[in-house]
């Protein structure tokens, strides 16, 4: 089954270099591409196929990348979301991240990086570089410094040890392999994490055990 893919970017040129780009992937298809968030939105609405993962600009006229993501992850909840922006502070990325982002892609990335991206977020929920990771480690040691953290929805032994196989991209299969658990077990448990942590999507649940240091980045 081909990845439908759809972006939204008001550089004309680098949109179109974009979408050449995902085009040019195996197993892809570019379904549409727009120059602003009102336009992707009225294509969402229209075209009878939806994209399984849109890339999507933060800075973006009419209707920018942050309030675009909050209407997709309201009216197209199945739809995934990678941020494509330049913006690579950690204020940036936790505020696309709480709004339902489901990864993050800097625009000087790498074609191969791009790929990786969208096949990682199509399969696994989210995807983040390690150096993503470590600025939204540093910009969550910023909010919470002075704040002493309790982890109020306590999770169980066996949740967090899913939950780390989770940070660490292994899908649901893998992880009731390694587990020597059944699918449905883990998707409860996943379902669980998502009710407790209060996170809007997997990628939620990776900043929530960043900032609960469940996972230790070294």
């Amino acid at each position: 089954m081909n990845i439908k893919v759809a972006i939204a970017d008001d550089q004309k040129l680098f949109r179109k270099g974009m979408a050449a780009l995902i085009s040019s992937f195996e197993h892809m298809d570019l379904l549409f591409e727009a120059e602003n968030g009102r336009e992707l939105l009225d294509f969402c609405t229209s075209e009878p196929v939806k994209p399984d993962v849109i890339v999507l600009d933060l800075s973006m006229p009419i209707l920018n990348g942050l309030e675009t993501l909050k209407i997709l992850k309201q009216d197209f909840q199945s739809i995934r979301v990678i941020i494509l922006t330049i913006h690579e502070a950690e204020n940036f990325v936790l505020s696309t991240i709480q709004a339902g982002a489901n990864g993050y892609l800097a625009k000087n990335a790498e074609p191969e990086e791009v790929e990786i991206a969208i096949r990682e977020v199509f399969k696994n929920d989210f995807y983040f570089t390690m150096a993503m990771l470590q600025l939204m480690r540093k910009g969550l040691v910023k909010k919470t410094q002075s704040i002493v953290l309790e982890n109020e929805n306590k999770l169980t032994k066996r949740e967090q040890e899913v939950l780390i196989l989770i940070c660490k991209q292994h899908s649901s299969a893998e992880i009731a392999e390694k587990m020597f658990l059944s699918n449905r077990t883990v998707e409860g448990h996943r379902n669980n994490l998502l009710l407790k942590t209060g996170s809007r999507n997997t990628a939620g649940l990776v900043v929530y055990a960043l900032k609960h240091k469940i996972i230790d980045l070294n």
